[in-house]
């Protein structure tokens, strides 16, 4: 007889919703290697976190920052804060206005250094 595959429900948002069970097995019998307690968890989604609640709906969330909340001065103290803050507007920055291409610049200084070593000057050409 198939059995019919689990679901939970679950909170999103402000939304509670099914979603599929995948059991996480905690023991086995050591005799016959049978799962004797097995914990059921619902199926998360690439990026979400599930936030499992004493006696209430699991929930998931998507975003870090609702679980994660960034610090402020007050509960790490000014100087850590702005230095902390500097650093990431300085990171954000280099990464929007990175003036590396994508050809590969190897090429021609290799050239350069070759055309400098033998004396070959610029439009000379080698018969």
């Amino acid at each position: 007889m198939e059995r019919p595959i689990p679901s939970l429900r679950v909170q999103i948002g402000s939304e509670i919703v099914l979603r599929r069970a995948v059991p996480q097995v905690l023991e086995c019998d050591d005799r016959t290697g049978r799962a004797t307690v097995v914990h059921l968890r619902p199926q998360l989604r690439p990026g979400e976190i599930l936030v499992e609640r004493m006696g209430d709906i699991p929930l998931i969330i998507a975003d870090e920052s609702l679980i994660f909340p960034t610090p402020t001065a007050e509960t790490m103290g000014f100087d850590a804060w702005m230095k902390q803050r500097t650093e990431l507007a300085h990171a954000e920055f280099m990464r929007r206005t990175s003036r590396l291409l994508w050809c590969d610049w190897r090429a021609v200084v290799t050239t350069a250094d070759i055309a400098r070593i033998y004396g070959i000057r610029a439009g000379e050409v080698e018969s």
